[in-house]
């Protein structure tokens, strides 16, 4: 059974090793280069009780993150978040994306002051795009080939979910 904690800054290295890991499939980040944890340093101070980033444990062993950050710095956007989701190589594929995504939906229901969740996902990326929309999320829109990765155009596809 997993469970979910608030982040602290000790498991910032954990963090970054997750998120690293997604990097060479170029369908996930928009990153080409593992990040430094010193790079993400200001990144985690961002995160705070309105906006919270998790970290996914198996028993005591971190195997993903989870955070919803701020939309758009705008007193307008203050309803909604941006999602994130990763999990380690060896936790895909087991279920845990459907529970993060169920857990951070309580979290939205009983404690959080969000309206509006949105979600970018590459379009190479499907087994994320059928997470989200498993979990109820709609597909609004694309950007198409606002990106270049490995050298490659990638669009953005766009799904929303509101609470």
């Amino acid at each position: 059974m997993i469970n979910f904690q608030r982040a602290v800054p000790s498991e910032l290295p954990q963090i970054v090793k997750i998120y690293n890991s997604a990097v060479p499939s170029h369908d996930i980040t928009d990153d080409e280069m593992p990040i430094t944890v010193d790079s993400r340093q200001e990144w985690l101070n961002h995160f705070n009780d309105r906006f919270p980033i998790w970290v996914v444990k198996d028993e005591s062993k971190i195997i993903g993150w989870c955070a919803l950050g701020q939309f758009y710095p705008h007193r307008a956007y203050r309803f909604s978040a941006e999602i994130s989701i990763y999990l380690a190589p060896d936790a895909q594929g087991h279920g845990y994306g459907q529970q993060i995504l169920s857990f951070i939906d309580q979290q939205i229901k009983t404690t959080l002051d969000i309206k509006t969740v949105i979600a970018y996902v590459y379009e190479n990326n499907l087994p994320s795009q059928k997470l989200f929309q498993k979990s109820g999320y709609q597909q609004c829109g694309s950007l198409p080939q606002i990106s270049v990765i490995g050298g490659e155009l990638r669009t953005l596809k766009i799904f929303v979910k509101h609470f």
